[in-house]
């Protein structure tokens, strides 16, 4: 069953309800865009508040986990330089024992060694790295010069040489 309204005539008491209605929402149409601004303009900050607490949380929890990190590496770092301490002491008065009971003979000698262990270390691991990348370099260029020859015919060096022997 369908009902169906009849909502014309002047019988119908919606019809003037309507017409009143429909001049009202005209006339506060203004006021209710203006509300509807503030409305917008309010979720807006709130959305802006709430995304600059996220970054102010973000940066916070930043701040405390280099704090963290720089404690726990002052830590280690005091734990290394301890034990390090115990050791060469411990090796220089056995030195020093060796010696005689001469302690002193003991720590120069062990801070000798420290030392000279410390140069060689370096320059062994600067040598390696100097060689690494020297041949890390050559390789790229064999490449690019074995694609040059697969693209060109030639290498590049061949086509310098020959230019330089049309010079003299």
């Amino acid at each position: 069953m369908q009902e169906h309204r009849c909502t014309e005539g002047p019988a119908a008491p919606e019809s003037t309800d309507d017409l009143e209605q429909e001049a009202l929402r005209e006339r506060d149409a203004p006021e209710r865009l203006l509300q509807q601004c503030r409305e917008l303009g309010e979720y807006f900050s709130y959305y802006a508040a709430a995304r600059a607490d996220g970054v102010k949380l973000s940066l916070r929890n930043g701040v405390l986990w280099i704090a963290f990190a720089a404690l726990a590496f002052v830590a280690v770092g005091g734990l290394v330089f301890g034990a390090s301490w115990i050791l060469l002491s411990g090796i220089a008065e056995g030195l020093g024992v060796l010696f005689g009971e001469r302690v002193w003979a003991g720590r120069i000698v062990a801070g000798l060694l420290l030392l000279a262990g410390l140069g060689f270390g370096l320059y062994g691991t600067v040598t390696r790295w100097k060689t690494t990348s020297r041949d890390r370099t050559s390789k790229r260029y064999d490449d690019r010069q074995a694609r040059q020859e697969g693209q060109f015919g030639r290498k590049v060096s061949e086509r310098a040489r020959k230019t330089h022997s049309e010079k003299e």
